[in-house]
């Protein structure tokens, strides 16, 4: 079966890498609760940035260079570019049953993903719900992961009775 949209087979272990990695460096500094470290203290362009001070007023700026720690960003883009790289990765024997599998599961993924998102817009505030919207970004590959090979796997057992 040709597939026009799946990124090579050889990219899901590069995703696993990046994901696991992503996954280490965010379970680190949750566990040890540290700062962020200062050597990814740098100057990034920023399309818009709203800076809130303790006592002192807000301010926005709008495309300017600002002084910023990029720890989040390289988390965020490991987990991100690492979940896409293992869903999107053809399977080693890609086939119409492998292609469903996926389709049902990234559906159910996308279900689940926006209920969540629901409930979370009903029932959670402030700062709570920009923390839910960052873990939203990687909440829907990773379900599709899990689903995804979960299926996989139990369908595979299934044919091993069958035959």
């Amino acid at each position: 079966m040709i597939t026009k949209f799946l990124l090579p087979y050889r990219l899901k272990f590069v995703g696993w890498v990046l994901f696991l990695l992503g996954l280490f460096l965010l379970g680190f500094a949750l566990i040890t609760r540290t700062e962020e470290p200062d050597f990814l203290n740098t100057e990034v362009f920023a399309l818009a940035a709203k800076v809130i001070q303790l006592g002192e007023t807000e301010t926005t700026t709008y495309f300017k260079f600002i002084e910023n720690n990029i720890f989040d960003e390289i988390v965020e883009l490991l987990l991100i570019i690492g979940g896409l790289c293992i869903a999107f990765s053809k399977h080693k024997n890609e086939d119409e049953f492998i292609s469903k599998l996926r389709l049902d599961s990234l559906l159910w993924a996308t279900y689940i993903n926006y209920g969540v998102l629901i409930f979370s817009i009903l029932f959670i505030y402030w700062l709570s719900f920009f923390y839910v919207l960052v873990a939203n970004m990687i909440t829907i590959l990773l379900l599709f992961i899990i689903r995804f090979y979960w299926v996989l796997a139990k369908s595979s057992k299934f044919e091993a009775y069958e035959n």
